[in-house]
């Protein structure tokens, strides 16, 4: 009890060094805490952008297919009908299944042209998948058969176009033979995600499909399921599928994602350095002020020793 009173003396010894210590200390975490927050949202909004505007939670993909994703090939396309649509549809765990068709193109607004990226689409199947319909902010979301599109509002004020206004797609065939796609725009969205909103057009699936020449083929199937049920229900998939003797995978959004992902964890790797520094910042405000203490005072500490404290009792003191 001596030591501790004597410890609470040594405090208001040095009322400035210690405030400062003190602040010190308390920003150090108060910085850490909140940049851990920070990054925690933004990775996790990040994430939940892909999953609602992008991917889905698992996609089913042609395996051939899903090494060139990112080239947008209209070859080793998913040809499917409505039973496979339904079986998968009614595993436990699937809320939405949405057949997509992926498609290089240039819009063209009678002007000026500029590269998008195509999106074939089951207006009805697709807003049980994702959240895009919500954000549209004039006009509507088009019906199957209608020769329409809906675009981001930053790809309309580029191009300069409004609801009501015609547009034409270039689009190579899946015989690599130019083609178009002539549509009226039907509505303007303004979704979180910016890729949306800069460079996707989406069109009615049939329209698609017929001025890419693919017949029923489409590039993926994106599932809906219950949160963390992804892992699960891509299992079952691959096992069905094998049964099945069909050549198709279920991807989950993780994979579908892992630059997104890559870049996140070398983003939380480079905050954690940062954090580090300032967390050792207050390390050493500790430090310091022991030091300068103990240095202040060594008559003190070597009265305190004749008195006969143990030396242990003495760091206590000061700590």
């Amino acid at each position: 009890m001596f030591s501790f009173k004597l410890g609470l003396k040594n405090l208001t010894r040095q009322k400035r060094r210690n405030v400062i210590t003190i602040l010190v200390i308390a920003f150090a975490f108060f910085g850490y805490l909140f940049m851990d927050s920070v990054m925690g949202g933004i990775e996790e909004m990040s994430f939940s952008n892909i999953k609602n505007y992008d991917t889905g939670n698992i996609q089913v993909v042609h395996p051939e297919y899903w090494k060139d994703r990112e080239k947008l090939p209209l070859e080793n396309l998913i040809y499917i009908n409505q039973d496979i649509v339904d079986s998968i549809k009614n595993l436990d765990g699937v809320l939405g299944v949405s057949p997509e068709l992926r498609f290089k193109a240039n819009l063209n607004n009678g002007i000026d042209e500029v590269a998008v990226l195509g999106l074939g689409i089951s207006s009805e199947q697709y807003n049980e998948v994702f959240a895009t319909q919500n954000y549209i902010i004039e006009g509507s979301m088009f019906s199957t058969g209608e020769s329409k599109a809906v675009i981001g509002v930053k790809l309309a004020e580029l191009m300069d176009l409004k609801v009501n206004d015609y547009i034409t797609l270039l689009v190579r065939t899946k015989e690599d033979t130019f083609n178009t796609i002539d549509v009226e725009i039907s509505g303007l969205l303004n979704a979180p995600n910016p890729m949306i909103n800069n460079g996707v057009v989406f069109v009615p699936l049939d329209i698609a499909q017929q001025g890419l020449n693919v017949g029923d083929g489409v590039s993926l199937l994106a599932l809906k399921t219950a949160s963390g049920d992804e892992d699960k229900i891509a299992k079952v998939l691959m096992d069905s599928f094998k049964n099945k003797d069909l050549d198709l995978k279920a991807y989950s959004w993780r994979e579908s994602a892992e630059s997104v992902i890559a870049f996140s964890t070398a983003k939380k790797g480079g905050a954690g350095t940062i954090l580090s520094v300032v967390l050792l910042i207050g390390m050493i405000g500790i430090v310091n002020n022991v030091i300068l203490s103990a240095l202040e005072r060594t008559a003190e500490i070597g009265m305190m020793k004749a008195l006969g404290m143990r030396e242990w009792e003495i760091v206590f003191v000061f700590m």
